[in-house]
């Protein structure tokens, strides 16, 4: 686990803004790595059907609104989708070549046009081409059932005390995303964060391939995207992926806690390095202490080495995500300072258990961009933790996915709202009822527990209950739902409240 490590500036590169096109994603990027059409043959297998041999190009782009001159387009293609209507508008704006999965109307002769079998494929290829090529880049890897973007965040907080980073864009880990947050890759970046999702088996597999990573973590396996995967056992075998398709060299971090981990971990022979709050963990916290809204506070021990950590992130199931990025961290050599700074300097995503006071006192724990059941519970935990005294409101959405496990899912939910004693809890979605009905089997009383159809219903609901003093300043609303639920779009219904 030596390895050289050089004081970091503060120009990090990272990726820029990921665009959804509508048929792929596309980063803008103010420098993308240059690159030949020798290594775009050799890369993808393709073969040039039209233009000169010896082009170069600025830089690789999904996207032909975002284009720049000198890049190739990659057209990417799919059942719902056709890149290929995008090529002209992609050699308008400057591209000097395109890469289809098939033949296009002819062009300038000088226009080199590379035909592949699949321009998804293609685009995986190219990446891991470009992985290939920086022989002292560290890839770090994380995939999870939850808390995978935020342990890529916080791992690469910590790194960039260590070196220059480049990580995944926000949460784009899929069969486009992560290609494309690898390929602005240069020989200055020292680590390369990457995140891992998956609703399919062998996703993480291929991902797995295209990153080749030197790290791997398994930050956790909780019921999610059931509906591809079946059952948990679905779900672990989809995110085992990872440590099977490893090199053999590589470390191998796995949540002690988490039985499913265990599990994955156990016939596997590369080096493991094990997290969790169990006295055998190779890294560890002890004497956590709730710091409301400011967060967590707890010794981190690494080996025989502890220090205390400051986390600016709501709820305690974040001190295990540390401890994931910290494991990830120590396994290409960062100290205990350096994991300890990193982690103190980490701030949470947008829509991450994000605190915003609305102009009326209202205190919104915004984590709004994804749920499962894991997190669901995770959620309300943190929230009922805080603002002692205060009334507590849970605004919850449909989590999706889950098959034919959702009714009892959502029933656990609003059981566990009632349970934790959450002052009101508001529903939407095509499970609202079967939460509402829960939380009140739960004890919950009738008229707290409400069940609505949508976005616009809840925010009138919300402002009626502020009208008659059911809930005022200081209180704490917390909004959560799947991505497809858009419960984000309520924080701007209720800043309509207060204008």
């Amino acid at each position: 686990m030596e390895m050289m490590m050089r004081a970091a500036g503060n120009d990090d590169v990272m990726p820029e803004k990921l665009i959804n096109t509508g048929f792929g994603y596309g980063f803008a990027t103010q420098q993308n790595p240059s690159w030949n059409l020798e290594q775009i043959l050799l890369a993808t297998g393709g073969r040039l059907s039209a233009g000169e041999c010896h082009a170069s190009f600025c830089g690789i782009s999904t996207d032909s609104r975002t284009v720049k001159a000198g890049d190739i387009f990659l057209a990417l293609a799919g059942v719902n989708y056709d890149g290929t209507r995008f090529v002209n508008d992609a050699l308008k704006k400057g591209a000097a070549g395109v890469i289809v999965n098939g033949p296009l109307p002819a062009f300038s002769a000088s226009i080199p046009v590379v035909v592949v079998n699949d321009t998804l494929a293609a685009l995986g290829d190219l990446a891991a081409y470009r992985r290939s090529i920086m022989r002292n880049l560290k890839v770090l890897a994380v995939t999870g059932s939850s808390g995978k973007t935020t342990v890529k965040d916080m791992a690469a907080s910590i790194l960039s005390t260590c070196g220059r980073v480049i990580k995944t864009s926000k949460n784009y880990n899929n069969l486009i995303g992560l290609p494309l947050s690898l390929l602005p890759v240069s020989y200055s970046h020292d680590f390369a964060v990457l995140e891992m999702g998956m609703n399919a088996p062998g996703e993480i597999a291929r991902l797995t391939e295209i990153a080749d990573p030197e790290v791997a973590c398994i930050n956790n396996v909780h019921p999610a995207h059931l509906e591809g995967l079946g059952d948990i056992a679905g779900v672990a075998r989809a995110k085992g992926e990872l440590f099977v398709h490893c090199r053999s060299s590589a470390a191998l971090v796995v949540n002690i806690d988490d039985p499913y981990a265990r599990r994955l971990s156990r016939k596997s022979t590369q080096e493991l390095i094990t997290f969790g709050r169990r006295k055998d963990a190779a890294i560890r916290a002890t004497h956590i202490h709730n710091n409301g809204v400011s967060g967590s506070s707890f010794t981190l021990h690494i080996d025989s080495k502890k220090k205390r950590v400051r986390l600016g992130a709501l709820g305690e199931h974040n001190v295990l995500n540390g401890l994931a990025a910290a494991a990830m961290a120590w396994a290409v050599g960062a100290d205990i300072s350096q994991i300890a700074a990193g982690l103190e300097k980490f701030t949470p995503a947008d829509n991450r258990l994000q605190l915003i006071q609305l102009r009326n006192g209202l205190q919104v724990v915004n984590d709004s961009y994804n749920a499962n059941p894991a997190s669901m519970r995770a959620a309300l935990t943190a929230v009922q933790k805080l603002g002692k005294g205060k009334k507590r409101i849970a605004v919850l959405g449909d989590m999706l996915e889950l098959g034919d496990f959702s009714i009892a899912a959502h029933a656990e939910i609003g059981e566990a709202a009632a349970r934790q004693g959450f002052d009101f809890l508001v529903t939407v979605g095509d499970y609202a009822k079967t939460m509402a009905v829960a939380a009140r089997k739960a004890g919950m009383k009738q008229d707290r527990a409400v069940a609505l159809a949508n976005h616009k219903d809840v925010a009138a609901l919300l402002k009626e209950l502020l009208a008659i003093n059911s809930i005022a300043a200081g209180d704490l609303l917390l909004l959560k739902g799947s991505r497809g639920m858009k419960m984000e779009k309520i924080v701007e219904l209720l800043d309509e409240i207060n204008s």
